[in-house]
């Protein structure tokens, strides 16, 4: 088949989302199919997926947000001299940034969730150098929603025989942001427009599907995120190290309001000040963006002395930390309107953590069943009580875990057999 992926997130960009798309476009193009990506073109950074795309056609075409490239010599000029001694213009669009930061990332709007986004630009006009080639089938993944805008244009113009609607996180029913109420009519408009086109509609979990199931008649199904196990051969050839102090590790994205490690810092904090563990038994890392750091909470509950932010490293040095940890820190979105939000990294923690240990999830959520049906950790809600008696267990007695791992149940989730159950939905 000739297929069409269409992805704002794609390699060499730096995130769990990435991932997704990419993992089609590998293993579609392994299995025979002609694969073409059409995506954003990407900064150069020093934290980028250096991944092999060799096998597939990829066609990027840049996406314009104004000012970007005055406020990336602002930043650059910014480490070499302080804001004080700044040229005004640079000062001002310092400012200027800061609050639309704001903005974005309270509303969701351009911010690749909600109307309106700097991709809808970007699609009108990525979209001519798709127009003219037919495809057996196409497939956009969302968010931004601004790609099935290309999805629906080829579909309405006959240029796909068929075309997935992919959401990694729901639109008009986003968890994280609400959007504008102005524009709230405009988005369920193209949302219905959307799925009523689709030949199937994909998500990432149960949960998230159940509530595509009620907003549309279209076939909704279940394509996990997964894990690739090539990922984790350069560190498979060699063994785990052994801490010298217990390590907790967690790598990814927080998103403050619905994911708190709080419990976890709290119970660690208790146990200092009681003398129960010493701050040369313990050490947290946690790696990822500005927003990951969590020096404040390490502060507030006395566990600062045993805590580290690692910064937004590499990814291959991400996984380094997630396979030589004691324990892979999982955080449930704790949100009771939204239920069984199934990232990428909890996946990876499946396939290659010690053990996990999940704050904020219960045994009933749908990350708890997943972890504790694989035996590969356990779910600890936030009761701090429960996650000081294990700490207790695992860094002053020194009790190792006695988990036994299902990896056939785990192997169900690779993204190999996620891609082929992806094409055998659609018909391919």
């Amino acid at each position: 088949m000739k297929i069409l992926i269409v992805s704002a997130y794609f390699p060499p960009l730096n995130s769990i989302a990435s991932l997704r798309s990419y993992s089609w476009a590998k293993w579609f193009s392994r299995m025979g199919h002609d694969v073409t990506v059409l995506t954003t073109e990407k900064r150069n950074s020093p934290n980028d997926l250096r991944l092999d795309c060799s096998s597939f056609r990829i066609i990027k075409y840049p996406l314009w947000i104004p000012l970007s490239g005055l406020y990336h010599e602002a930043k650059r000029k910014m480490q070499e001299k302080s804001p004080a001694g700044l040229p005004l213009k640079f000062r001002l669009l310092n400012a200027m940034k800061k609050l639309y930061t704001s903005f974005a990332t309270t509303t969701g709007c351009f911010y690749t969730c909600r109307y309106p986004d700097w991709h809808d630009w970007w699609a009108r006009r990525a979209y001519k150098l798709v127009k003219n080639e037919s495809w057996d089938l196409v497939i956009s993944s969302g968010g931004p929603y601004s790609v099935h805008r290309i999805g629906l244009a080829l579909k309405k113009s006959g240029k796909t025989k068929k075309w997935v609607v992919d959401w990694r996180d729901l639109w008009t029913k986003n968890h994280l942001f609400g959007g504008l109420r102005i524009f709230h009519p405009l988005e369920r408009y193209l949302e219905r427009k959307f799925h009523e086109n689709a030949d199937l509609i994909t998500t990432v979990s149960e949960p998230l599907a159940e509530v595509l199931r009620r907003m549309t008649k279209t076939r909704i199904e279940v394509i996990y995120n997964g894990f690739d196990p090539e990922d984790f051969c350069f560190l498979q050839s060699k063994p785990r190290k052994q801490n010298e102090r217990f390590e907790i590790v967690y790598t990814g994205t927080i998103y403050r309001r619905f994911q708190d490690p709080s419990p976890l810092f709290e119970a660690v904090g208790n146990l200092l000040r009681n003398g129960v563990i010493k701050p040369t038994d313990l050490r947290i890392t946690f790696a990822g963006p500005a927003q990951t750091d969590v020096t404040d909470l390490a502060d507030k509950y006395g566990a600062k002395e045993v805590y580290t932010y690692a910064g937004f490293i590499p990814r291959e040095e991400a996984l380094e930390l997630q396979y030589n940890a004691d324990v892979c820190l999982f955080l449930e979105y704790n949100n009771p309107s939204v239920k069984g939000i199934l990232t990428g990294k909890l996946f990876e923690y499946l396939y290659t953590a010690r053990e996990i240990w999940a704050i904020g999830v219960g045994s009933d959520s749908v990350a708890g069943t997943l972890i504790e049906k694989s035996n590969s950790g356990v779910a600890l809600g936030t009761d701090v009580e429960r996650i000081e008696n294990l700490l207790i267990r695992r860094v002053k007695w020194k009790e190792q875990p006695s988990l036994q791992k299902d990896f056939a149940f785990i192997e169900q989730f690779s993204r190999e057999k996620q891609a082929l159950k992806l094409l055998e939905l659609i018909g391919g």
